[in-house]
């Protein structure tokens, strides 16, 4: 299954605690379905992709792969917007990828051949890795379901992170979101934080601050 090049638009909260994590988790009612990620960007030796504005992960789910490539993002109010392209795969294969068995560069699919096309000649390598846990809770405001996506992420220096996100359908929705999401954080003592960074961007910088430390 692909996806062809679309806008992704997402609103990105912080928890910035396990205390607050459980309190929002507490509020939404029984979850729907939890999902484990392990998740692996690759670049080129020189950061050709992120120099350029993108970014290629490959992701093994519960049941499944997925190989993606992300633009560079923009802001709209609380919601980021880039440009993304993916594809499905089998989970195994995309294990072999991450485990550095497989290389990235093989595999047939449409994100895949982007960056080949627009980066001909070189080869990947991995940057960074990191586990990410996702509850998954529907929720409605007036006649639209949205879906909470409640992430605790594991990052390889052993830190963890908390946040919630929801991917948005059109941009015409996001005030409304925001709204919703303010009230319930305020109902909860939660702060009502925007996350900038992607997980992408956070274990990056993780990487960089341990190789300074070195």
């Amino acid at each position: 299954m692909e996806r062809a090049k679309d806008l992704e638009i997402e609103i990105k909260l912080r928890l910035e605690s396990f205390p607050n994590y459980l309190k929002l988790l507490g509020s939404v009612g029984e979850i729907e379905e939890e999902r484990l990620h392990v998740s692996a960007f690759f670049d080129t030796a020189r950061r050709d992709l992120r120099k350029g504005g993108w970014a290629l992960r490959v992701r093994a789910e519960n049941d499944r792969g997925l190989v993606t490539v992300k633009g560079a993002s923009s802001r709209e109010g609380l919601a980021v917007v880039r440009q993304e392209m993916e594809a499905e795969i089998e989970r195994g294969l995309a294990l072999e990828v991450i485990g550095g068995f497989y290389d990235v560069l093989k595999i047939d699919a449409g994100p895949v051949a982007f960056i080949k096309k627009e980066f001909p000649g070189h080869s990947m390598v991995k940057l960074v890795q990191f586990h990410n846990t996702r509850q998954l809770k529907h929720f409605r405001i007036g006649d639209h379901e949205y879906l909470l996506e409640i992430d605790k992420t594991e990052f390889a220096d052993g830190s963890t992170e908390y946040e919630l996100e929801v991917e948005v359908d059109d941009h015409s929705q996001i005030e409304v979101i925001q709204d919703h999401l303010k009230k319930m954080f305020d109902s909860l003592g939660i702060p009502f934080e925007r996350e900038a960074r992607s997980k992408f961007r956070r274990a990056l910088d993780r990487l960089i601050d341990s190789d300074l430390e070195k």
